[in-house]
């Protein structure tokens, strides 16, 4: 059989609309139109020097060596099946690697160009955007983004666009069944138009992801560092090695009251070359578990040592000789072993089972395991998978591999992974395998929680966190109150405080400081977002930055640090702010992190922009473009590249506002994968640019209601009420802000003073009668819930509040503001800034009363 043929090409999924129809109405008709389109294609896809891989259904599956031969030819496809009555084609492109094999073609990149030709109209072509950037230069054609479709699971980023020139037809969204991801900011914060909101809600999928992670010392809590078996046969043996190594620190931190290093943390470690002392140091370990495996035919030798590196010395050490057949047996001895050395109570079930009868299954087991978790190429899932189908094979109640079969697909196709882990969770049931059970139910929840099933994710995340408890195990337990914290946190329900409390508890007990430094990170979160108390936030952020550094893990303390540094952004404290972000933005370049670099100097810009030194903030921006532009962050370049847009407007640059407009005009659609324009016009209205603020916001605007993205919306709108408020656009702005109260009614929200107060306005301007006493009583009920909430109030609001009621209060904490701010300005930017047409406005009435 040849070797498969491993290339890169750009690979083409065709699909016949209607069809199905037509084969059940006239089902020789159908068949002569398959043939009809053999017939005419072939030539056409040959001209083009197409590969035709194969028919499947109605549908083809075509390669090509380069984009521009795969796209000139589908257009040609397109062009000739309209002469034909019901060749009505759906094209999708897509251009990745490709293993060829037996005349078909494998891979990832080959299952992401099937996902993509859902998105094209009948009659037209979709293209991903790698498909996208290679013809987006070229005159000739034309596009428009259609989103990032929901592909779960996929490691690279993948954007959908359909081809627009070429007489082909544009998408029509609402005609997909397909779905995309939601884009822009998820956190539904109201008051858009100041930093806190637009800051918070770019950093809640940090902090969320944060919040997912855990584990790290102390004598009192045994603990343990498994290295990687040291593999002293031929190369291809690696994987007895590495997977018995994987499977006993799954089993020892399965075992009891122990904590055991992730081998995530483990590789990210030269541990060839440490020193055991330094090994657990690093590791916040005591013990250091070192093992050798030899194959030599079906024969293993191994050896495992256990060093204290507080009494430093060996305080276990074993060799065997087994045969094959005995392998599994003898992991088992050796977690055993462990336990036994360290004095934990072991508290699995005695009677659990082992796969000692099926050693070709545990083989195969292990081939995929290290295959899987050494991954380099999307192939390796396939080989993973085909590997664990075989040991199930061999060996139906092989719930381990069953399991990580399931996880396999976790992140790219819920609808088998679920099949897979109900599979297992039968299997465990039927082997009264509480250990794997809960496994499963964790798994499950996480899986449904994703799916916003609700009703699915309690159900599992609840009986999961039960089996902990009943096990014993302390570690699982603390996971499992972990997914619990982080489902409600995400469904903003009251359950996450005490969920997030006891995993700290867990946390301390264990001495785990990644657990512990999360924990505190997601309190503060609580304290900060919900409660408004921003002193108890700050104390919970530096505390997990403490636990951070305790392990001299810079990676723990960026979320924590940058929490802290918005926060002091927001209350104006500018120096606490910058120290912040200056600290951070240091130990980022002294580690190399250009992820980090890119965002906190975009952030670091924010401050550069609002006193108006702006040649500063554009070396930060053109620094934080490039960096991110390099690393592929597209959400951060685009708003970078918007920053220094603004930047340039304000300095009234005309050659380089050319230049960058032309350059976010050369991204296309592609620049609208963020909130770009949102912070470009929030900016623009600052500096009282009101024409471009509208027109920016209203492109925002439009991008989310294609988009369906309702948690952003509100908030945009309300921006845009204002900005269309401020531009003389009256009768609109009413229009926003009449939808807005209307639609909180709806949803059985309470009424907003900011809604009302701006609809007064809009009514004012207009000569319109409106009703003050709406607005009074909704301050009223806003004061005697929140006594100091008028120094919290946006500058913006505080200065109309004076206008429209007379109360000096509003223009002192309007004026108190800027005045801070000016502060920070240097005697020529204060003169500047005091041009901007609301702080001139802010300035004038605060003299007035004081006159």
């Amino acid at each position: 059989m040849p070797e498969p043929i491993r290339k890169l090409a750009a690979i083409v999924f065709t699909d016949i609309v209607g069809y199905t129809k037509l084969a059940s109405d006239n089902q020789s008709k159908a068949s002569a139109l398959l043939k009809q389109q053999r017939d005419l294609f072939q030539p056409i896809v040959s001209k083009f020097n197409g590969s035709w891989i194969k028919e499947v259904g109605d549908g083809l599956i075509l390669t090509f060596d380069t984009v521009t031969d795969a796209v000139n030819c589908c257009i040609k496809l397109q062009e000739t099946s309209k002469q034909i009555d019901d060749l009505d084609l759906r094209i999708g492109i897509h251009q990745g690697e490709i293993l060829i094999e037996e005349n078909d073609i494998i891979g990832d990149d080959v299952n992401i160009a099937a996902r993509i030709e859902p998105f094209s109209a009948p009659g037209g072509i979709a293209i991903s955007n790698k498909v996208h950037d290679a013809i987006v230069r070229e005159s000739e054609f034309t596009t428009k983004y259609l989103g990032k479709p929901k592909l779960k699971g996929v490691g690279q980023k993948v954007e959908v666009y359909c081809i627009t020139s070429h007489d082909l037809p544009k998408t029509d969204l609402s005609q997909v069944s397909a779905k995309l991801e939601p884009e822009g900011f998820q956190w539904n914060v109201m008051n858009t138009l100041g930093v806190a909101a637009s800051v918070i809600g770019l950093f809640m999928l940090i902090n969320f992801m944060f919040l997912r992670i855990g584990y790290a010392d102390k004598d009192e809590t045994p603990s343990i560092a498994i290295l990687p078996f040291e593999n002293k046969g031929v190369e291809a043996d690696a994987y007895y090695a590495y997977g018995i190594s994987s499977d006993l620190i799954t089993d020892v931190t399965g075992a009891g009251l122990i904590r055991v290093a992730s081998m995530g943390d483990i590789e990210k470690l030269d541990y060839n070359n440490l020193e055991n002392n330094e090994l657990a140091k690093k590791l916040f370990v005591r013990y250091v578990a070192k093992g050798t495996l030899w194959k030599m035919d079906s024969i293993f030798q191994l050896s495992m040592e256990i060093f204290d590196t507080k009494s430093s010395k060996v305080v276990y050490n074993k060799r065997w000789e087994t045969a094959w057949k005995d392998l599994a047996t003898i992991k088992d001895d050796l977690s055993d072993n462990i336990l036994e050395t360290l004095e934990i109570k072991i508290l699995q079930d005695p009677e659990k089972q082992i796969v000692e009868s099926n050693p070709e299954a545990y083989e195969y087991y292990l081939r995929a395991k290290h295959l899987f978790n050494k991954r380099e190429i999307k192939d390796d899932i396939a080989i993973s998978r085909d590997l664990l189908n075989k040991a199930l094979k061999l060996d139906s109640n092989f719930v381990e591999s069953k399991i990580l079969l399931a996880y396999t697909y976790r992140v790219s196709d819920n609808e088998t992974s679920l099949k897979h882990y109900f599979e297992a969770l039968d299997i465990s049931k039927r082997l009264n395998d509480k250990k794997s059970e809960l496994t499963v139910k964790a798994n499950l929840g996480v899986i449904y929680s994703d799916l916003y099933d609700d009703e699915n994710a309690l159900k599992y995340l609840i009986e999961s966190n039960e089996l902990a408890k009943e096990i014993g195990n302390e570690n699982s337990l603390a996971k499992s109150l972990k997914a619990l914290g982080s489902f409600h946190f995400e469904r903003r329900t009251e359950e996450t405080r005490f969920y997030f409390g006891e995993v700290l508890k867990i946390a301390k007990k264990l001495e785990d400081n990644k657990r512990i430094c999360s924990a505190l990170n997601g309190i503060g979160l609580i304290y900060w977002i919900w409660d408004g108390d921003l002193d108890k936030a700050i104390n919970a952020f530096e505390e997990s930055i403490q636990y951070a550094e305790k392990m001299d893990n810079y990676n723990m303390a960026v979320t924590p640090a940058s929490n802290i540094a918005i926060i002091y952004n927001n209350q104006g404290k500018y120096d606490l702010s910058q120290k912040h972000y200056k600290k951070l933005l240091k130990h980022a370049q002294d580690t190399g992190n250009l992820r980090s670099e890119g965002f906190l100097k975009l952030f670091m810009s924010r401050f550069y922009q609002l006193t108006l030194e702006y040649d500063t903030a554009l070396e930060y921006l053109k620094s934080s473009y490039e960096i991110n532009h390099e690393v592929g962050r597209n959400r951060w370049r685009n708003i970078a590249l918007s920053e220094v847009l603004f930047c340039y407007i304000a300095l009234n640059d005309e050659e380089n506002i050319k230049k960058y407009q032309k350059e976010i005009d050369d991204l296309g659609d592609g620049f609208h994968t963020t909130q770009s324009y949102d912070w470009l016009a929030r900016d623009l209205f600052r500096i009282g640019n009101y024409t471009l603020a509208s027109k920016y916001i209203e492109k925002q605007v439009d991008i989310e209601t294609l988009n369906e993205n309702v948690d952003v919306l509100n908030g945009l709108h309300y921006s845009m009420g204002v900005y269309l408020l401020y531009n003389g656009d009256y009768e609109k702005a009413l229009e926003i802000f009449d939808t807005l109260i209307e639609n909180a009614e709806k949803d059985g929200e309470e009424d907003s003073y900011e809604f009302q107060l701006f609809k007064c306005l809009a009514m004012k301007n207009l000569e319109l009668p409106y009703d003050i006493e709406i607005l009074k009583a909704l301050i009223e009920k806003e004061e005697s819930g929140n006594p100091t909430w008028k120094e919290k109030m946006w500058h913006v609001t505080a200065l109309e509040l004076f206008n429209l009621l007379g109360d000096r209060d509003y223009i002192n904490v309007a004026h108190k503001e800027l005045d801070h701010l000016f502060s920070y300005m240097t005697p020529e930017n204060r003169e500047i800034a005091s041009t901007f047409p609301i702080y001139k406005a802010i300035i004038e009435a605060y003299n007035r009363v004081l006159n």
